[in-house]
């Protein structure tokens, strides 16, 4: 089985190697501009993301029978509208939609950042938890990243939700007690299911995958071993 991932804004498949190199079948799949596709122009609207991504990821689900597409943050949203299109163009669903770092994704983003000055927007994005700790200790990157980081809160800053037929899918959502994620903002993911929805909070602010990397090896690795859905 596969895991189909999807990093946060500003990530790249580096990102997630604590899980890659420790689950067998974890796929990052990167988007342009980053990583291994940096010499990629860097796309600035969800809907050119999700069209570029898509044949990637239907090619690496014909190959397998089972499947489970995760996301954090930027990345919870881009796995949930892949998700979307894969059920409009009939091709198999994943076993479950994990999300982590992300609000119901109906909801409208209240402060946009993207268009600030260079320095305003670092400042703004460390101040919302938008930079890994890992990074804030290289500001010399500043500079690189900076680009990255815009081309991305673009797009999830003009983002608009459009209701469509609820997914047929599982979802598990995970979210950090001190990210400033309220209940009731997690509690919008049921609304967009027809199947079971499980919300868990862990300790942490919006990088609270790194804190919990153990939990989330166990976690994914648990998944590709105990679920048995059978393939239609």
């Amino acid at each position: 089985m596969k895991i189909i991932a999807f990093t946060f804004a500003g990530g790249s498949r580096y990102s997630f190697q604590m899980f890659s190199k420790k689950i067998s079948h974890f796929i990052v799949e990167e988007y342009p501009g980053r990583g291994l596709r940096i010499k990629e122009k860097l796309l600035t609207e969800i809907d050119m993301i999700i069209e570029d991504l898509l044949p990637k990821v239907i090619k690496e689900i014909e190959t397998t029978k089972e499947y489970i597409i995760y996301g954090h943050s930027m990345g919870a949203l881009i796995g949930f509208l892949i998700c979307h299109r894969l059920q409009e163009l009939e091709i198999k669903s994943p076993l479950k939609l994990v999300v982590s770092g992300r609000n119901d994704p109906s909801l409208k983003r209240d402060k946009k950042i993207a268009d600030l000055p260079n320095i305003q927007f670092w400042e703004e994005v460390i101040k919302i938890g938008g930079i890994p700790d890992e990074l804030k200790k290289h500001p010399e990157l500043i500079d690189f990243y900076v680009p990255i980081l815009k081309a991305d809160f673009k797009a999830i800053e003009d983002y608009h939700y459009e209701k469509s037929e609820k997914l047929k899918v599982p979802i598990d959502v995970f979210y950090g007690k001190s990210e400033g994620i309220s209940e009731n903002e997690i509690e919008g993911w049921k609304n967009h299911s027809t199947e079971k929805v499980v919300l868990n909070s862990l300790e942490g602010n919006h990088f609270f995958i790194y804190d919990n990397e153990s939990f989330f090896v166990n976690y994914f690795e648990s998944l590709t071993t105990n679920i048995h859905i059978p393939i239609n």
